[in-house]
């Protein structure tokens, strides 16, 4: 009888089961794509199309994009044998293995999986959560892009625009402008950038953005305004590559992106101006994201323009930031850091839960109260409220820098469960931590002895 009612439940349970497992693999990039001649990727034996995107070399991104829920086998193959091999980040708990010029691994669902092989460029697998709100073509108040390549100039924002991207679209466009209810959706691509001013409840979601000039996503004086399930790679410049921009924003969701950009991933700026509603930046999450600062970049830094108002309740969180070099006008750049170098006030900064790894060419991480001359107007600003708990950084090597400014400290810093190189941090002699007028600097609770270390003017 228990055999009978076990075959029954069983029964019962496989159509949802299945249900739970989906894959759908997208079209095929048409006109201005070009396909991959390094990888060939399948999923469950079968077929994904690879694009390759970038100005040639390194610096080249190769993507495989589909959609799915459920546990898939992915197959990824070269033209050369597999001698090193890598999958990132380590916290998605996937390992591969390699057999001649392939390497074959297990997904548990959507996400975004980093791939390395030998000294070749590397491989990003997008795979996609499935879409629930698909529009049809000509349905009412949207935009629809349908595959294949759109190059339309400039899309100009207004209240309650919906612009969908179809698996598939290269919409080659710069969006601007402002309007409430403002909805960028997808699983399309956009090659240009958004420039948003004075949204309020911008959603942008699911597409894969593109860029090779300017900040590519740059929201100025919005409100409520989220970034979920997005893709942004931006390429080829050296300067002003930025991923996503909260500037003097308020409430402000950046959830589950994958991020690799030249200039820095993630910068949160604050103005003050003649005519702006408000000023400062509040209440900005960002959490269950992939970072890669490419050349000149940190994974998440709120500055340098730090330039008035009130810039609190910031949370990182649940991220991966893989890579994080270039020098800079304080010395380099680190995995997350605060830099400011203007007047506005920040305080209760939240930085938990962040798996930093090794690839880190000069800091680990960066807080620092400049004179506000290095970009700013000579007018100082302060720091203090700065929480940094169950980080882990990879390479012991790199600094954890803290500097403020002889006539203004940084105020209360604290770590809690952080480890360095696999050790528990548990006091300022368990890192190489660069420290300069700070005061209240705490480690697991414990006050820390700062005044041991030289007062020595920074370098610009």
């Amino acid at each position: 009888m228990n055999k009978i009612l076990f075959a029954i439940a069983l029964s019962a349970a496989l159509p949802a089961l299945c249900a739970a497992q989906t894959l759908t693999l997208y079209p095929e990039g048409g006109e201005g794509r070009q396909t991959s001649e390094t990888y060939s990727v399948s999923v469950d034996g079968r077929s994904v199309w690879t694009e390759k995107i970038g100005p040639g070399g390194m610096e080249d991104l190769h993507v495989a994009n589909f959609s799915c829920s459920g546990t898939h086998a992915v197959s990824v193959s070269v033209p050369e044998e597999v001698r090193t091999f890598s999958v990132q980040p380590r916290s998605s708990g996937v390992t591969a293995s390699s057999e001649g010029n392939r390497i074959d691994f297990t997904i548990p669902g959507p996400g975004y999986y980093y791939i390395r092989i030998n000294d070749l460029p590397y491989l990003a697998v997008f795979a996609d959560s499935p879409q629930t709100d698909v529009p049809a073509p000509g349905s009412r108040g949207v935009t629809y892009y349908g595959p294949g390549t759109h190059e339309v100039g400039t899309i100009t924002l207004k209240d309650d625009m919906k612009i969908y991207l179809a698996p598939g679209a290269l919409l080659k466009a710069r969006i601007r402008g402002g309007g409430k209810n403002v909805k960028i959706y997808g699983r399309g691509s956009l090659q240009g950038n958004i420039s948003a001013n004075g949204c309020e409840r911008l959603l942008v979601e699911g597409i894969f953005i593109r860029s090779s000039g300017g900040w590519t996503n740059t929201l100025s004086q919005c409100t409520s305004t989220t970034y979920r399930d997005v893709k942004v790679f931006s390429h080829t410049g050296t300067w002003g590559l930025d991923g996503i921009n909260p500037v003097t924003c308020d409430t402000f969701l950046i959830d589950h992106c994958f991020i690799r950009t030249r200039d820095d991933c993630i910068a949160i700026k604050a103005y003050a101006r003649e005519g702006m509603p408000f000023t400062g930046c509040r209440n900005i999450t960002v959490r269950r994201s992939v970072m890669i600062g490419w050349d000149h970049a940190d994974g998440v830094t709120l500055g340098f323009e730090l330039n008035g108002g009130v810039v609190e309740n910031v949370l990182v969180t649940d991220c991966d930031i893989l890579r994080a070099r270039g020098s800079g006008r304080t010395g380099g750049h680190s995995a997350f850091s605060i830099v400011c170098d203007g007047p506005s006030d920040v305080r209760n900064i939240t930085f938990d839960n962040i798996r930093v790894a090794s690839e880190i060419e000069y800091k680990n991480l960066e807080i620092i109260l400049t004179e506000g001359e290095r970009y700013g107007n000579g007018k100082m600003g302060t720091i203090k409220g700065v929480h940094v708990s169950n980080v882990s950084w990879e390479n012991g090597l790199k600094p954890l820098t803290i500097v403020g400014h002889p006539k203004r400290f940084v105020e209360d810093v604290s770590f809690t469960n952080c480890y360095i190189a696999g050790k528990l941090l548990d006091s300022v002699d368990d890192a190489d931590f660069q420290i300069e007028y700070v005061s209240g600097l705490s480690i697991n609770g414990k006050p820390q002895e700062t005044s041991r270390w030289p007062l020595s003017p920074q370098g610009k």
